[in-house]
């Protein structure tokens, strides 16, 4: 079971008043659909500190399409509320809103399905999140490590701790410019094209082909690979337009060419949960160009499965994604 326990000084006191009865402006959050924005309460805690909100969607196109119990919360979701969280947390302790950042490398952590459940009509999340700047220039943060605990009703059902660039928007053009050696292209500007070899759904446990990532599946040598597939009218994972192929899209392929391991191996996708993810990310995944994956699985295992997925491009490891599934049999 993933250790998802807290020191006693981490607790989220109850007591602390959040609002859950509107969402937080978009802006603060990278959102361009103000139903996609979950952080609903920001309020200091001390200089590093914040209490947030958050409620999770009912039904969502995205995050509720999965084969399995439908009760079950996406730890995709959980890992969108804390990023969600992780910028509202910097924002509010100074950070310039003209600041965009840059993960570098996280790890999630959540609680095994029956630890809580997903199915009361409106979910309620309090998040813990703290930051440590790791590098100040000028009395300006440019990097930090955050740290954040998930509870529900007073318990906890997720950590997560991850390190971020910060940079302005400028100085962001300059960056993307400066290593690829001309401006790069954004998803608005791009036709929306299906990969013909895209992987059938149930495969990767889903319902949605708009919600397949992955295209060319193969499986040689004791090793699995596809090409990322981007469903560019997918509007949840296309909230706006980008100039890379995203830190969500690239954690959601590793997802998948994992369950599609699990398929190939004759175990049923319903029975493994997801309870662990990390990830580092060393470039920029660009939009021009094919991004891979591939994995070597591990030998099978009744009860968790522990895979590493290595994400390149034109020859280029641009991140490396560590997953855990967990075996939880569904109740009769």
């Amino acid at each position: 079971m993933t250790d998802v326990s807290v020191a006693a000084e981490w607790q989220l006191d109850e007591d602390i008043a959040l609002s859950f009865d509107r969402t937080i402006d978009r802006r603060m959050v990278h959102r361009a659909a103000v139903s996609e924005v979950f952080i609903t309460d920001v309020r200091p805690l001390g200089d590093r500190r914040v209490a947030l909100a958050a409620q999770l969607p009912t039904c969502h196109r995205y995050f509720n399409d999965h084969l399995g119990s439908e009760s079950a919360v996406d730890p995709l979701l959980m890992m969108e509320v804390c990023r969600q969280a992780g910028l509202a947390t910097a924002y509010e302790l100074g950070v310039s809103t003209g600041v965009v950042l840059i993960t570098e490398d996280w790890d999630l952590r959540v609680a095994v399905p029956g630890t809580w459940r997903g199915d009361d009509p409106v979910i309620g999340l309090r998040v813990d999140s703290e930051f440590t700047w790791t590098r100040v220039r000028r009395g300006r943060p440019r990097s930090g490590t955050c740290q954040q605990r998930v509870f529900v009703k007073g318990q906890q059902i997720a950590t997560l701790q991850a390190s971020s660039l910060f940079l302005a928007y400028e100085e962001l053009d300059l960056l993307r410019t400066a290593q690829r050696g001309d401006p790069p292209p954004w998803t608005a500007d791009l036709v929306d094209q299906r990969d013909p070899e895209l992987v059938a759904p149930y495969t990767v446990g889903r319902r949605d082909r708009l919600n397949v990532v992955l295209a060319g599946l193969a499986h040689t040598a004791g090793e699995v690979s596809a090409r990322v597939a981007l469903p560019l009218a997918n509007r949840a994972l296309f909230d706006h337009s980008y100039d890379h192929v995203t830190m969500q899209i690239l954690t959601e392929a590793a997802r998948q060419l994992t369950l599609a391991a699990v398929t190939a191996s004759g175990r049923a996708i319903a029975d493994w949960h997801l309870t662990r993810l990390a990830g580092r990310f060393m470039r920029f995944a660009e939009l021009d160009s094919t991004v891979t994956v591939r994995a070597t699985p591990p030998a099978p295992d009744d009860s968790s499965l522990d895979m590493s997925v290595v994400i390149e491009q034109d020859g280029n490891v641009v991140a490396e994604v560590e997953l855990t599934m967990t075996r939880i049999l569904a109740q009769s």
